[in-house]
């Protein structure tokens, strides 16, 4: 499933990236962004979920270079989540069985926390070999010469994800726009910025909801 610039919805969400980056931009972050491309779940990882760059035109696509990620000022990515879903009554089905035969080949009326704690894990590892992992992708644009960038998902969660890997892979922090960045972007001389400073916020909301 690929969410983003181009294909799928048009619902994005505008970031704005602090600081100024580097002249070569391309020189010095491309070796982090490969380091930081996705790399596939297999069955034996302890892990549930994964998650990476890749290209914004294939989400399968994490051999990543120059003529795929930068567009003149722009920088394309795509953020690619990859999850196991094992659905829950199946693996309640096979834990079942599994911990019958564990206790009657040793005996036992109960396992203790951890040893049931450990069969699950052997289960799922064992279920995933017979699955494919979810795999989810998010287009990110980032203009480096305005320093706007949109992220093509609303979700909160995926939002901590993509400004982690973010700052992690430009040393440039990507923070939520909000009237704040939206004054910072714009450079406000000293008069219009203790005006700005001086605003309170105000409830367009009547008091106990519209009539």
């Amino acid at each position: 499933m690929t969410l983003g610039a181009l294909r799928g919805k048009l619902t994005f969400s505008r970031f704005f990236v602090l600081g100024a980056p580097p002249d070569n931009l391309a020189g010095t972050s491309m070796k982090r962004i490969r380091a930081a491309a996705s790399q596939p779940l297999v069955p034996e990882d302890d892990e549930n979920e994964r998650h990476g760059w890749c290209s914004i035109e294939d989400p399968m696509d994490v051999d990543l270079d120059h003529e795929k990620v930068f567009f003149n000022e722009y920088v394309c990515l795509g953020l690619r989540v990859d999850r196991w879903v094992v659905p829950k009554p199946l693996l309640q089905a096979h834990l079942r069985d599994a911990e019958a035969a564990m206790l009657e080949r040793k005996g036992l009326e109960r396992l203790g926390k951890k040893a049931r704690a450990d069969l699950k894990l052997f289960v799922l590892k064992k279920l995933r070999r017979q699955l494919i992992p979810v795999t989810k992708s998010t287009d990110l644009v980032w203009n480096t010469g305005t320093g706007m960038a949109r992220f093509f998902s609303q979700s909160p969660r995926v939002h901590l994800l993509v400004q982690d890997l973010f700052e992690k892979t430009f040393r440039l922090k990507l923070v939520p726009e909000s009237p704040g960045t939206a004054a910072e972007r714009r450079q406000l001389d000293a008069r219009a910025e203790k005006r700005w400073e001086a605003l309170e916020p105000t409830s367009l909301a009547r008091p106990g909801g519209a009539e």
